[in-house]
């Protein structure tokens, strides 16, 4: 049975968000190349936030464009989920992204405080000091958050085809990853180098939301018994349309 239009709409409109989120990712990631580290001291904090530049101000603006587009993507898939399993962890995805945002809503929160007061918290190093360790501690559990979605959300989108199943092995071993320093976030807050490991993870996160977006966006409705031919089409459904087989008279 075809997909019927309303749907698909929905499912352009998550497969956009998930784009829009990876965007927003990307471009904060990049603007803050120069921010001090999770473990940077009051001295080397300051200065960065009493001055703010654009690289500093314009990601606490993509932040709450980059959840909305990702809370459309995780709702599609949670929506898209037609069997119990597939809801189950559906479901543990939706968690995850929940904790994403109210993680990353303490960090951005943080830097908004550092932007707006630093003129008041210029002669106060330990508060500045309290609050960096907030937000490397926020940002630390943030890890797990995302371990926790990337699972969820990759299993899910894997048994449904919109990815190739070999995804939801990667995203395994991205979320451990993750989790490493997630686990060791105490250590994170005074020695940055616990990051490392996250670095593989988000890559994996990162490539999996766009591929999973992608096709949302292109995919062509398919029967529930062709699976056969979506597995044979890399595990997902492809956007090209069928060809049409002519016969000469």
């Amino acid at each position: 049975m075809d997909t019927p239009p309303t749907l698909r709409n929905v499912e352009r409109l998550a497969g956009a968000g998930g784009l829009i989120f990876v965007a927003t990712l990307v471009v904060q990631n990049a603007l803050r190349a120069n921010a001090p580290g999770l473990d940077a001291s009051p001295t080397a904090v300051m200065p960065y936030f009493a001055h703010p530049s654009a690289a500093a101000l314009v990601p606490l603006g993509l932040f709450p464009i980059g959840m909305l587009g990702l809370f459309a993507f995780v709702a599609a898939i949670w929506a898209l989920a037609d069997t119990d399993e597939c809801r189950w962890w559906a479901s543990l995805g939706v968690l995850g992204t929940a904790s994403i945002a109210a993680l990353f809503a303490v960090v951005n929160i943080t830097e908004i405080v550092l932007v707006s007061k630093a003129e008041q918290l210029a002669d106060a190093p330990a508060v500045v000091a309290a609050l960096w360790t907030l937000h490397a501690a926020a940002f630390g559990l943030d890890l797990a958050a995302i371990a926790i979605a990337l699972i969820g959300l990759s299993r899910t989108s894997a048994a449904m085809r919109l990815v190739p199943h070999w995804i939801a092995t990667v995203a395994l071993l991205g979320a451990v990853c993750l989790l490493t320093p997630a686990v060791f976030s105490l250590a994170l807050t005074s020695n940055a180098a616990w990051m490392a490991p996250a670095l593989v993870g988000f890559a994996v996160w990162i490539v999996f939301v766009a591929m999973a977006s992608i096709s949302l966006v292109r995919r062509r409705p398919i029967q529930r018994g062709s699976v056969h031919g979506a597995e044979r089409d890399g595990g997902y459904a492809s956007a090209r349309p069928a060809r049409k087989l002519q016969q000469s008279a």
